[in-house]
């Protein structure tokens, strides 16, 4: 048994919905929460907590492939930026305030932290966060390659327990992000967290993995058009109310962005693009990045 406990913070499943980029709506994530769950045990992590956007209902089902492992938890959209709670038993609706989401997340003796609080592409608290009884502030996100966000979170930090997450949208990424603790149970790690005794670590996602991850999307998208897979997720519900026309367009766009270069492509395009935006904002901060 390891003296310090390793926790991802920060992950996501199919509970998650959808995201959109310039006109393009597309699934957060189509990793099950049992896949997520035999991945995190074969990497060896102690905790995972599963986060899924105004969402629970991943998290839950998580739970049932092993307790000990899955923490409950749940990114919020509140009006001011994104926040995570973790150890939640209820789901906390979107659209409050940052402090009523706090609150919330507290009355369920829960752990309230900002996720990417300075992201270039996400919504998030930025600056305000200093105003808010948070309990840790998310200082490495592994899926922000910018070279910015981490780097100004950590700045940021002083006063909060500062934890790493991989906010794994596909398998694969779980755990290139991770937070330690003294200990290996989910007490321990709460309280850690409470008493500011965490660290962090972990790599940027690869770029490999994140054209993966989009080829995998494209993928099991198709599978859902075509019925091939029909779990209850909001992804299935969304794309079994659509009209026969529309499902045939995005299954012939979903079919030729699988199996053509455009993964490639379009992940590199979009992680230049996002380094361009960060390398910007970082002069007018006039701070040097962590990475690019």
């Amino acid at each position: 048994m390891r003296e310090n406990g390793v926790a991802d913070v920060h992950t996501h499943t199919m509970y998650s919905g959808f995201s959109r980029y310039s006109f393009l709506t597309y699934p957060d994530s189509v990793t099950t929460p049992k896949k997520s769950v035999r991945v995190a045990e074969k990497k060896g992590l102690d905790l995972l907590c599963i986060t899924d956007h105004n969402s629970i209902k991943g998290a839950i089902e998580a739970k049932k492939y092993n307790s000990d492992l899955v923490v409950i938890g749940e990114e919020i959209y509140s009006k001011n930026g994104e926040i995570i709670g973790l150890f939640l038993n209820e789901e906390i609706k979107p659209g409050l305030s940052a402090e009523e989401t706090i609150e919330l997340i507290h009355e369920q003796d829960g752990i309230a932290f900002a996720p990417h609080p300075f992201s270039v592409y996400c919504s998030c608290l930025g600056k305000k966060l200093h105003g808010l009884k948070l309990d840790g502030i998310e200082v490495f996100n592994s899926l922000h390659r910018d070279g910015y966000s981490n780097a100004i979170a950590l700045e940021n930090s002083n006063g909060y327990a500062r934890l790493g997450g991989s906010d794994a949208h596909s398998s694969s990424m779980i755990g290139n992000g991770y937070t330690t603790f003294k200990g290996n149970s989910q007490e321990e790690f709460r309280k850690a967290i409470k008493n500011r005794q965490t660290s962090y670590g972990g790599k940027p996602v690869p770029i490999k993995e994140i054209v993966n991850y989009s080829i995998h999307v494209a993928f099991e998208s198709s599978k859902m058009l075509l019925n091939f897979n029909t779990i209850e997720c909001p992804m299935y519900d969304r794309i079994s109310e659509l009209k026969k026309s529309r499902k045939l367009m995005y299954l012939i766009f979903s079919s030729a962005y699988t199996f053509s270069p455009l993964p490639v492509v379009c992940t590199l395009i979009g992680n230049r693009l996002l380094s361009v935006r960060g390398r910007r904002i970082m002069m007018e901060q006039k701070r040097p990045p962590f990475y690019l």
